[in-house]
This record gives C-alpha cells, sequence and structure tokens, in this order.
C-alpha cells in the first residue's frame, strides 16, 4: 500500500510569519490602500507548498480570539503579547477567504488553540499508512513527532526543515515524549508559560537526560547535588507542574471532520 500524507497547517504560525516577511519596511498595499502583506506571503507559501509537496490531505486550522482552557487555567498565559497590529487584523477576512479557497478543511474550535486540533488530528488520524506533516515554525509541536509525524518548519530562504525524532533530539537534547517535561523546566517565554524559574535549557536537559521525566525529577530533588539547582525545583514545583499543563498539546478533542 502506498503510505499517503496529510499536511495540517497552522493558519496563524503562516500568517504571522508572512506579514514581518512582507509588511516591514515599506507596507504591501492594494491601490486602495488595504494592506495585503500576510494575504500576499501566505498565498506565495501555500502556493510554493503544494506545488511542490503535492499533499494527499490537506486541512487548515485557526486559533480562534477568545480566551482558551489555558487562559482559564494561568489568567496570565500570553498575557506579555502585544496586540496584533492593526494592520494584520484588517486582513483577517481576506486570510480567511484565501484559506477557504484552497477547498480543504478549515478549522477552529471556542476554548481551544490550533495547536490542539493540530495535535489533535495528528493523533486520532496519523499511522504507518498516512504520514502526518505539522507546517508550523512553533517548536512546541515536536513533542508530537514520532514514526509517522514529523514538524515541516519553514525558514526564511531555503528549503522547510522536516523535524523527525533526530531533529527533536538535536533541538532539545531528549525524545518527543520528554519534550512537554522539558518545556516544564524550561518554560516559553513567548507564550508566558513560566516554567522553574532559575532551570535553563542546559540545566533542564541534564535532569531529563538523568531522571527521565518532571514526575521523577522532582521525587528526587533531595538527591540532587547541585544547590542551586534543587532549590529552583522546591521553589518552583508547582510553576513547573502548571507549565506542564499548559505546555501539552490535547490530542483528544472531538473533530468535526474526518478525512
Amino acid at each position: 500500500m502506498t503510505t499517503k500524507r496529510l499536511f495540517l497547517v497552522d493558519a496563524m504560525a503562516i500568517a504571522f510569519r508572512s506579514y514581518y516577511a512582507f509588511g516591514m519596511g515599506r507596507p504591501l498595499t492594494t491601490s486602495s490602500g488595504q494592506p495585503v502583506a500576510a494575504v500576499f506571503g501566505t498565498a506565495m507559501f501555500m502556493h510554493k507548498l503544494l506545488t511542490e509537496q503535492r499533499p494527499d490531505y490537506l486541512v487548515i486550522a485557526r486559533d480562534v480570539r477568545q480566551p482558551t482552557f489555558r487562559h482559564q487555567m494561568y489568567p496570565q498565559y500570553k498575557a506579555n503579547r502585544s496586540a496584533m497590529p492593526e494592520d494584520l487584523v484588517a486582513q483577517l477576512p481576506l486570510l480567511e477567504r484565501l484559506f477557504k479557497a484552497f477547498g480543504c478543511p478549515l478549522l477552529s474550535i471556542p476554548g481551544f488553540e490550533a495547536d490542539d486540533l493540530i495535535g489533535s488530528m495528528a493523533r486520532q488520524w496519523g499511522t504507518p499508512d498516512l504520514q502526518v506533516y505539522i507546517v508550523s515554525g512553533d517548536k512546541d509541536f515536536m513533542q508530537l513527532v514520532n514514526d509517522h509525524t514529523f514538524l515541516y518548519q519553514p525558514k526564511k530562504g531555503e528549503d522547510a526543515a522536516i523535524i523527525d525524532r533526530g531533529g527533536v533530539a538535536a533541538k532539545f537534547g531528549c525524545t518527543p515524549e520528554q519534550v512537554i517535561d522539558c518545556l516544564a523546566l524550561i518554560g516559553d517565554s513567548s507564550d508566558n508559560v513560566p516554567g522553574v524559574p532559575g532551570i535553563g535549557e542546559k540545566g533542564a536537559g541534564k535532569l531529563i537526560a538523568e531522571y527521565g521525566s518532571l514526575e521523577r525529577i522532582l521525587e528526587n530533588i533531595p538527591l540532587i547535588n547541585n544547590k542551586k539547582m534543587r532549590e529552583a525545583l522546591l521553589n518552583g514545583r508547582d510553576l513547573g507542574l502548571l507549565s506542564r499543563q499548559l505546555v501539552t498539546i490535547r490530542t483528544d478533542i472531538e473533530l468535526p471532520v474526518t478525512l
């Protein structure tokens, strides 16, 4: 049986990337003054993706602009982000029309992020006979990588990077299954996820390598020789557990479409 390929596109990740690639410097507008940098860049990216990769299936997931379950869990979630630029807000209706023009499902579910929709599709649909490619630059998706799920990361001025298990190990020094615990320790400044204050990437990598999981790390705090690291974990235990919940991509959402 021929292996088929499903591409899951993180809509706003691509739109933001296109906005900053084409909208900086002299703004790109129509003759009437309508900003179109994000629309133009997204259209170019999608055309390149479809003509070069020729996916068997394509689904686009987008965020809702309302709070999600993560905001209910931690009101400061993403609170450090600036408001969306007005000229990008003005392009959202055009971007929606563009994505719909590709004739594939365009999904959003109130209360969830696009990440959770993509995670659920990847886990529920991916099989050895159906490879899944997650189209996004977001490193959080590395937690979903397995033998038939890959991260397709766009790169400026070069071909996209295909991240497999080896790519995850190169980035985090751990397996995809351990990425959640690594992120729980490090935190994520872009999403205002606190992590464990005082634990950086290097320290998190060492802890995961030695103990295997956040749970085992917390169980063995008294045995950790490094005093600063031990104190950081004692003081930041609850933040680490909260951060683990925040960085975990949901994979169990009931999906409104099937392949």
